[in-house]
């Protein structure tokens, strides 16, 4: 397992949170964070130590219940 961290943040990209993931690969770190989706967080960043591995847009992704 590899350690990740996401930051959920802000519409200003200013970190609101971060959370440390556990996951096999990057797409499952992945799978994860979109999790953390929720009202108020338009976006969340995912790292794996000093690499960026994706930046999630909450607002597209159509599980999130931030949106309706």
């Amino acid at each position: 397992m590899t350690t990740y961290r996401a930051y959920r943040l802000d519409e200003r990209h200013h970190i609101l949170n971060g959370q440390w993931l556990e996951a096999p690969n990057d797409a499952a770190a992945i799978d994860q964070a979109e999790e953390l989706c929720e009202e108020g967080v338009p976006s969340i960043e995912l790292w794996q130590a000093t690499r960026l591995v994706d930046e999630i847009d909450c607002a597209d992704d159509a599980d999130c219940p931030c949106e309706g």
